[in-house]
């Protein structure tokens, strides 16, 4: 029973720990990208730093939203359920956050910026909210959901740092080699990339 006791209470310091750190690295993410500075199509570079802003699209297997069904190229599930604890706020504490991506491609006039789909933070999207439990086989009582979402088509504005990517497409054409460019979006100094879809 001790032990039983002692592993309890680790593991709720360890989730307090957690909901800590995730709210630091929230904050710290969107403080970074209402400060990071805007790149224009001729200012990016390797190496370059900031936010820029294009049209979102993907080439592989969009997930579905679910309680949407929309496939997106972004979407985040938070599930909260009903507590019993009064001291909880609202009366509802947090069971279940997710994001779920694929690899986006921003383009940019003729400029492609890729962005890895593990690396993304959210920060703003459309929204959808459900008095359901939208996991898979959730319940569809005591629970409330909000889904934020990036349709594709979406004016998208992402803050990172850039890395040149070369085309390793050889069906790529000569036309399309001289035209194109790609870069690839990376997380700087350890935080992840910020994405915000506009809400319109």
């Amino acid at each position: 029973m001790f032990w039983m006791i002692t592993a309890l209470g680790m593991l709720g310091v360890a989730g307090v720990s957690l909901f800590a750190t995730m709210n630091r690295l929230g904050g710290n993410v969107l403080k970074a990208y209402r400060t990071a500075p805007v790149l224009a199509e001729s200012a990016l570079a390797e190496g370059a730093y900031g936010k820029v802003t294009g049209i979102a699209s993907s080439n592989k297997k969009l997930p579905v939203a679910p309680g949407l069904e929309l496939p997106c190229l972004v979407y985040e599930l938070v599930v909260h359920e009903q507590s019993i604890d009064r001291q909880t706020s609202g009366g509802y504490r947090l069971v279940h956050s997710e994001v779920v991506a694929v690899e986006i491609d921003v383009t940019i006039g003729n400029t492609i910026v890729r962005v890895n789909a593990h690396d993304i933070y959210l920060v703003s999207g459309p929204v959808y909210d459900s008095q359901a439990d939208l996991r898979t086989g959730g319940s569809p009582y005591g629970h409330t959901s909000r889904i934020r979402f990036v349709p594709p088509g979406a004016t998208v504005h992402v803050v990172g740092t850039l890395t040149r990517e070369v085309d390793n497409d050889p069906t790529a054409s000569r036309d399309y080699r001289s035209l194109a460019t790609r870069y690839r979006m990376i997380g700087k100094r350890g935080q992840p990339i910020a994405l915000a879809a506009d809400l319109t």
